[in-house]
């Protein structure tokens, strides 16, 4: 047996010793294959053609090349492994390979009423509302709301917002997206019957009063960043909606929806 030593081989053993700890640190990791919703209606084998926001988000943003493979979804909850067969300035092409089991939409159809507030506030709500399931987003203006929306900036925020949730159904592998509805008035909300939850924290009901009800298809309406009016509470019972409390605790708007959504689904929905 040859034993080679590398005593008074100073240089050549300090080599070794870094080329080693370069192979244990380098590790090859299986690629993360992107979930991307885009709009067509092509079948298993054809060809998709990307365009617009969507080519620039993976061209420029993911660095996707040629060859690469990512999951694409579409609007009526079909789902695909792709490949990318083409990608320039203008479009990208990919290939539908294999289809993909999707995960079933919530078994709850809840409606989202959101007291319109101020900037990341709203996007964090919308963001957890979509990943928690909503199938509907609508805002609603009250009394004490500190927004306003020209119409200009009413169609921007809406985009916004649609863009938001769309990421959080990619992130959250959902495959249906929820609905964002532009804002409505306290009044107009008011004008019909409704079946739901109002969140109220002066109310002496919690939860467990409502959990008897068993409810498939209802709204929840959370308050703006400053509340109900006393005024607007008398309209939103009168519509029929059960007014409970959350806890002993005064949570920011941008709180409560994903803290009610994750209850009633445990009462009701994903979390049983």
């Amino acid at each position: 047996m040859i034993i080679i030593s590398f005593v008074g081989f100073s240089n050549e053993r300090k080599l070794i010793q870094k080329l080693l700890i370069h192979v244990k640190n380098t590790r090859i990791t299986p690629m993360r294959l992107h979930r991307i919703y885009y709009p067509f209606t092509a079948s298993l084998g054809d060809s998709v053609l990307i365009e617009n926001e969507r080519a620039h988000y993976i061209r420029n943003v993911l660095r996707l090349k040629a060859g690469r493979k990512l999951r694409l979804f579409n609007q009526q909850q079909h789902e695909y492994l792709a490949e990318i067969t083409t990608i320039n300035k203008k479009n990208i092409e990919l290939k539908l390979l294999e289809a993909i089991q999707t995960i079933a939409p919530s078994k709850l159809d809840i409606t989202l009423i959101q007291g319109l507030s101020k900037g990341e506030r709203m996007d964090y709500t919308v963001q957890k509302a979509t990943e928690l399931g909503v199938n509907k987003i609508t805002p609603i203006i009250s009394d004490y709301c500190e927004v306003k929306l020209a119409d200009k900036r009413l169609q921007k925020k809406l985009n916004h917002w649609q863009n938001i949730a769309l990421s959080a159904c990619e992130q959250s592998f959902r495959a249906d997206i929820p609905i964002i509805t532009a804002p409505v008035s306290l009044d107009d909300y008011c004008q019909s019957s409704r079946c739901g939850i109002l969140l109220e924290p002066e109310e002496s009901r919690n939860i467990h009063a409502i959990s008897k009800h068993q409810w498939r298809q209802f709204h929840i309406v959370v308050g703006p960043e400053g509340g109900w009016s006393a005024v607007d509470l008398h309209k939103l019972k009168a519509t029929g909606l059960k007014g409970i409390h959350f806890g002993q605790r005064i949570l920011r708007t941008e709180t409560v929806a994903p803290a009610i959504l994750a209850a009633v689904h445990s009462l009701w929905g994903d979390f049983i």
